[in-house]
């Protein structure tokens, strides 16, 4: 399990730094016009998504892979009626009832064209038909070449001290690998160090000071990829909207809709 779905679990929200506010508005508003009361988020994370969503009065379910993720969103959305969490992953999670709408954010969709199909293949028998589906994304037209192979560092404090993040990107066949550090000082409850070598880690504690060696992977997609794949389970992609980043590019948000029984 990555350090940033484990150890890093408690930080992801600020490490993420999306605008929350306006991505949860933007979501509301499909799900409104779509007429949706119930919704899945596939890879909820700490369920902020779920928590803020059930907040409005949807009937809310998040599902993570992440054991340390989940546990971090339940106690997040203590007396938050109308959101549950439960461990579980997106190509094999089969509930007793579909949903109106469902949630694939922070560009967690898969990077393999084999396992995208097996996404929206079971995505499609979690909605009802005219259900609706969320993801973001990125188009390969999105990359910062000039980015790649130069570090890019980004830090965070919190209550009791500052994560600092050094990331590295390569990009092959427009799937982007990013090698990131994170370095946390301070001492936060029930932190974990990582298990490296016993005489580090006298040192580690002594100084309060963590480090974590971080590996993702990000595909960017074509809109047509999408929707070659998408229309084979019933998914039309009806409209892309989007949110400016911190970073200055859009972030993609892909309207999907269940057309028929699958």
């Amino acid at each position: 399990m990555r350090p940033l779905y484990n150890e890093l679990a408690q930080f992801y929200e600020i490490i993420e730094e999306r605008d929350y506010a306006a991505e949860i508005s933007l979501i509301d508003d499909v799900l409104r016009r779509s007429g949706a009361r119930s919704l899945i988020d596939l890879g909820c994370g700490t369920g902020l998504h779920v928590r803020e969503l059930a907040k409005r009065g949807y009937e809310a379910l998040g599902i993570d892979i992440s054991p340390q993720m989940v546990s971090v969103a339940r106690r997040r959305a203590r007396g938050v009626k109308n959101a549950r969490f439960t461990v579980g992953d997106y190509y094999s999670y089969k509930p007793r009832k579909k949903f109106d709408a469902a949630l694939c954010l922070n560009w967690s969709i898969p990077v393999k064209k084999e396992e995208l199909d097996r996404f929206f293949g079971n995505t499609s028998r979690l909605l009802r038909e005219s259900g609706v589906l969320i993801i973001d994304y990125e188009r390969p037209g999105d990359i910062v070449w000039e980015d790649l192979g130069k570090p890019v560092v980004d830090s965070w404090n919190f209550r009791d001290g500052r994560i600092v993040r050094v990331s590295l990107g390569e990009v092959k066949r427009n799937v982007m690998r990013s090698r990131d550090v994170y370095i946390v000082f301070g001492r936060p409850a029930a932190f974990k160090p990582p298990s490296e070598e016993e005489r580090y880690l006298g040192r580690w504690r002594e100084e309060k000071v963590f480090v974590f060696l971080d590996v993702s992977h990000v595909r960017f997609y074509d809109n047509s990829e999408l929707e070659k794949i998408s229309l084979k389970h019933g998914l039309k992609s009806t409209e892309i909207l989007t949110l400016k980043t911190r970073r200055g590019y859009p972030r993609l948000y892909n309207i999907f809709v269940k057309t028929g029984p699958i």
